[in-house]
């Protein structure tokens, strides 16, 4: 049997597309995005040529046979989609960030409920090799017991204002800490456990003419007496890197998501003069692995059960982000709530 995908967001959701087209599992039965004939952004001559069916009316994606809905549509639709694909009794998988608000997560949280049916949170920095090569080898006691944890999305906006200019209105008022900084703000939450406590401060330096802060930087208390430093901008004038670390009791990790490497140096190994270095672990280099996303969801499917990153994940850590825009406010600590 294979599971009928549609997917609603042509943009962000062209990779979800292509690997729901290339999974033996799946079938890519139904796509839709409003804007597919004019945004030149979306690369039509793909869905052309495979003889992709697609609707110029979202009502159709929901009325269909479809088993999975992909909801890949800029954040501020994620509610209303998410919800709608539920009641249709559809599983649904929701590109990152989950939605805007925790109050929004709420709605989808409730949807869930009801509909009975699987969901999953896009979080796809949890399913690149050097990032999951990286929890291994901390799970596997190589680094000893986790002290700090540092993590940056650094990614510049200025020339990613999404299609007519979306991630700049001021009416949607985007916070490029929750919309970019929800992957560093994720995987540290992956690898160090659900935050207990953030203070952060912002600035509006970077892209003045953006309706949010667009730089940040918040301290974290997390279980275990572990402590950490999540580095958010979407300004920076530099490449893109999503570089975290992982120290430990007995050693020290470097690890992103664009490098074909990561490096570990270990206690264990400290030469008779004193000296600590870095060994270089080579991996695969998948910034945004899909295809294994939509490949675990899938197999969950099958067995009848729910994949970890699931709508309650996706909530904390929007829970995560909004306890830091708080604190940039307040000026104080600020709790995280609990979902």
């Amino acid at each position: 049997m294979k599971f009928k995908v549609a997917v609603i967001g042509l943009r962000m959701g062209h990779a979800w597309a292509q690997a729901a087209y290339n999974n033996p599992d799946t079938e890519l039965a139904l796509c839709y995005d409003k804007y597919f004939r004019e945004n030149s952004a979306i690369d039509q001559k793909y869905y052309e040529e495979r003889k992709i069916p697609m609707t110029d009316n979202e009502a159709d994606i929901y009325a269909s046979d479809v088993d999975v809905v992909i909801v890949a549509s800029p954040d501020h639709f994620h509610v209303e989609q998410c919800v709608a694909a539920l009641e249709a009794g559809k599983h649904v998988i929701c590109e990152k960030p989950l939605a805007p608000t925790v109050e929004d997560c709420k709605k989808i949280i409730e949807a869930v409920r009801k509909s009975g049916k699987f969901f999953m949170t896009g979080q796809v920095c949890r399913y690149a090799p050097g990032f999951k090569t990286a929890k291994a080898l901390y799970e596997s006691g190589r680094i000893g017991e986790l002290v700090y944890i540092e993590s940056e999305y650094a990614h510049d906006y200025t020339y990613s204002k999404g299609y007519q200019n979306w991630r700049l209105d001021p009416k949607i008022k985007r916070e490029g800490f929750l919309g970019g900084g929800c992957h560093a703000l994720d995987l540290s939450r992956w690898l160090a456990g659900d935050p207990l406590e953030v203070f952060a401060y912002m600035n509006h330096k970077l892209l003045p003419d953006w309706p949010t802060c667009d730089t940040g930087v918040t301290v974290v208390k997390f279980p275990d007496d572990v402590i950490g430093r999540i580095f958010v901008s979407v300004g920076i004038k530099r490449p893109y890197t999503m570089r975290t670390v992982l120290y430990g009791t007995k050693g020290s990790i470097i690890c992103d998501n664009t490098s074909d490497h990561i490096l570990i140096s270990e206690e264990i190994l400290r030469a008779p003069t004193g000296d600590i270095a870095f060994n270089k672990i080579p991996v695969n280099v998948a910034s945004h692995n899909v295809s294994s996303e939509l490949k675990e969801f899938i197999d969950y499917l099958k067995e009848g059960k729910q994949c970890p990153t699931d709508v309650y994940q996706g909530t904390a850590t929007v829970a995560f982000a909004e306890a830091a825009l708080r604190s940039a406010v307040s000026g104080k600590p600020e709790q995280i709530e609990k979902i």
